[in-house]
């Protein structure tokens, strides 16, 4: 969590004011910076991967997925059937096999039939196995999965990683296994989200809308406008998120507005979700993963953040709106818990 430092005005020793004269100037010329130690990377990461709160496949979005995805095309079913087969989650194992070979075009893939980056310790780890087939190499992976997962208890994607993608492994001289955590949880938001080993933790009927944990970068409330500069009502609450991050649907409903393109009254690409009495909107996405009149479930995913309209960086401008009004967002979504995964 980012660190507030609170400067306190203190008449002491020559050496303060000096100190506080220097500060001073720094403001006047505009250059005052405060640097933090925090890893972007981790904050994105640090809110765990969302979850399906009925514990089912959203298979719409799962099998969307699959439509254009090399070797792994049409795969969608197949995918479930060796997840079943070895007992664990078909969503966790797609999102592995997804990252593992660029989205099912690797040449590990395409040539090995190997989607799960599986290494033929007879090579000392150094060279990956070769199947006959692409289901020969997924039973493999599920096979790898049900032991890791069923048999050792590393039930959450930073424990797997641990063990399947170790930082500093010898394989691995480049350093790219620091990605597969983050990375892994947000494939499992656009496959839907886990259906086993996670738990869902809400606020009455509302989840956050963003992967990582909840980050305010522009409250509810009137503000001096960061592109126009003037003071007026800024209608919704500014969310930190990475581009292309998955936006999510923060309660069921139906899709009432979603832009392919265009300005959009500075909104830029959005959506917008009727759950009855209350509407949300979700603007600045850098997608659109909806259309007009589907029916989602909470957690389902949206969209992708990004910095599309008036904007000035990548983030998520939510909004309530009841009768007509826009509401401050906050109310619902303060004492939310991340969801585990």
């Amino acid at each position: 969590m980012k660190k507030l430092l609170w400067i306190v005005p203190v008449i002491a020793s020559p050496a303060l004011l000096l100190m506080f004269s220097l500060l001073a100037l720094l403001l006047f010329f505009g250059v005052f910076v405060i640097f933090t130690e925090e890893d972007d990377e981790q904050m994105n990461f640090g809110g765990g991967a969302i979850c399906r709160a009925d514990g089912e496949i959203s298979e719409a979005v799962f099998f969307s997925q699959f439509n254009d995805a090399g070797k792994f095309t049409g795969k969608g079913q197949v995918f479930i059937d060796v997840a079943e087969k070895y007992g664990i989650d078909p969503v966790l194992m797609s999102a592995v096999a997804f990252h593992e070979t660029g989205f099912g075009t690797s040449s590990a893939v395409m040539v090995k039939n190997n989607p799960g980056g599986l290494m033929d310790p007879a090579t000392g780890s150094k060279y990956l196995y070769s199947f006959p087939t692409i289901e020969d190499g997924l039973n493999a992976m599920g096979n790898t999965l049900h032991n890791r997962i069923i048999k050792d208890g590393l039930t959450t994607i930073v424990d797997l990683g641990s063990v399947y993608a170790p930082i500093g492994a010898d394989n691995d001289p480049t350093g790219l296994n620091k990605h597969w955590g983050p990375n892994v949880t947000t494939l499992v938001a656009q496959f839907g989200g886990l259906t086993m080993n996670c738990e869902v933790h809400v606020v009455g009927d509302w989840m956050l809308p963003v992967l990582n944990e909840l980050r305010i970068t522009s409250p509810f409330g009137y503000r001096r406008h960061p592109v126009f500069g003037d003071v007026r009502l800024h209608t919704g609450v500014d969310l930190a998120c990475a581009n292309n991050d998955p936006i999510l649907s923060a309660q069921s409903g139906n899709v009432i507005f979603a832009s392919g393109t265009g300005w959009s009254n500075g909104y830029g690409l959005h959506v917008i979700v009727n759950h009855g009495e209350v509407t949300t909107l979700y603007a600045h996405l850098n997608s659109t993963k909806v259309k007009i009149n589907d029916v989602v479930s909470q957690g389902d995913v949206l969209g992708t953040c990004g910095s599309t309209g008036t904007s000035t960086g990548n983030h998520l401008h939510f909004e309530i709106i009841r009768a007509g009004g826009k509401e401050d967002p906050m109310p619902y979504l303060t004492e939310y818990t991340a969801v585990g995964g």
